[in-house]
């Protein structure tokens, strides 16, 4: 005996009343129990499966096994005596899997009808649906099948469950069942805007879809994977969306349509703030680099300079060393220290080849528990340290070792 699939005969009931047919209590607590007939969707093809109650203790998987038996996994134990129970499926969670799963059948009809694409796979998790193609496809391929798509939801066209023959399913479906699939197949038909074979849930007309939202698409394994939001989860995505605008309004001053043109004038002011700052720092940075260069020890063909600049910033760090490096034959060996630790810089002139800074680097931010990396003429990273001295002393070592390399 199979399991009464309930939630195929009446998609919009909550409540149902089952025999039991097998009862298992497990060690750890959970039950796992077989039922005559139930309304919980065991999930399949992308769709999770339905939670909910049964007789008040709380549904945490369902899953259907060879036999085509539901078995509902329960958080807690039920009297080994039970010969009837009650369910209750969370309705809210399986309306909103019914309006993701129908409105990814739409986008995906589109998707073929204007561009001949194919779904490979789909994917409901959280708010998000996710699909994946065989091909890389464009945004503007992409709004186009979502903007049609949205045009079969308004048109609130009936949702049909019907059971063709092989024949009609090879005239008319969009992809055809899978090779395992044993007649009957069931068939999700909207109006003449899709076909297709399916054994999710859906809500029983386009209108209760609602809207249909893309969210972002990328890359992924030689095609692309898109993702969209349907229904209920597109609402409260572009709600919690219309508020970070008004916030961001707010904070600019300006209107519903002038924030790209706001924030575009943002960014050519910090551009040019940060250019100024940048000369600033280097007009300051200059007297110490010349100091340093004049008091600097040659070594072979090199100044080897070590220093740290205490309750300074990688910015200045960079600064300096940009500076003492537009120099030939320098090896620069910076430290910036403050309150979140240090940051270190190795470099050279960009246009020296016969040293790489990258070696004794690497050794001497591992000594002081830090990463970082770079190329062979600069290399850069991050640490925490205890006090200045153990950076000090850190540098000594690399500019020792430095002085041996240059002599080789």
């Amino acid at each position: 005996m199979t399991t009464k699939k309930l939630y195929y005969e009446n998609l919009y009931a909550q409540e149902f009343d089952a025999a039991i047919v097998n009862l298992k209590n497990n060690p750890d607590g959970t039950c796992e129990i077989i039922l005559n007939q139930t309304l919980f969707y065991p999930g399949g093809g992308g769709q999770p499966c339905d939670l909910g109650f049964i007789d008040g203790v709380e549904v945490i998987n369902v899953c259907e096994d060879a036999e085509e038996n539901i078995i509902h996994v329960l958080k807690n134990s039920l009297p080994e005596n039970l010969n009837h129970v009650h369910g209750v499926i969370n309705w809210e969670r399986r309306f909103e899997h019914m309006q993701q799963h129908l409105g990814q059948h739409l986008f995906s009809a589109m998707l073929h009808k204007l561009h001949g694409l194919h779904t490979a796979r789909m994917r409901i998790e959280n708010d998000n649906v996710s699909l994946d193609t065989d091909f890389q496809i464009d945004l503007n391929t992409i709004l186009e099948a979502e903007a049609a798509a949205n045009e079969i939801v308004w048109q609130n066209l009936p949702v049909e469950i019907i059971f063709p023959s092989m024949d009609e399913i090879k005239l008319h479906a969009r992809k055809m069942p899978a090779a395992k699939a044993v007649p009957p197949i069931r068939i999700v038909k909207v109006g003449e805007a899709d076909y297709v074979p399916c054994c999710g849930t859906h809500v029983n007309s386009t209108g209760q879809v609602g809207l249909i939202k893309i969210i972002s698409f990328e890359n992924h394994k030689g095609g692309s994977r898109i993702y969209l939001r349907c229904g209920r989860a597109a609402y409260r995505w572009l709600n919690d969306l219309w508020h970070e605008v008004k916030d961001v309004e707010n904070e600019l001053v300006c209107g519903d349509f002038n924030i790209t043109e706001k924030i575009l004038n943002l960014k050519n002011q910090i551009h040019e703030l940060k250019i100024n700052a940048e000369n600033l720092t280097q007009h300051f940075l200059t007297p110490l680099a010349e100091n340093l260069i004049s008091s600097a020890e040659i070594s072979g063909d090199y100044k080897i300079i070590a220093h740290v600049m205490e309750n300074s910033s990688q910015d200045d760090a960079k600064a300096l060393s940009k500076i003492l490096t537009a120099n030939n034959n320098v090896i620069a060996l910076i430290a910036a220290e403050n309150s979140d630790g240090a940051f270190l810089m190795f470099s050279t002139n960009k246009d020296d080849k016969k040293i790489d800074v990258r070696n004794i680097f690497k050794q001497t931010i591992s000594q002081l528990n830090g990463k970082g990396g770079g190329a062979s003429f600069s290399a850069q990273g991050y640490c925490k340290i205890d006090n200045v001295e153990i950076l000090n002393n850190a540098l000594l070592n690399a500019k020792t070792f430095f002085e041996k390399l240059v002599q080789l």
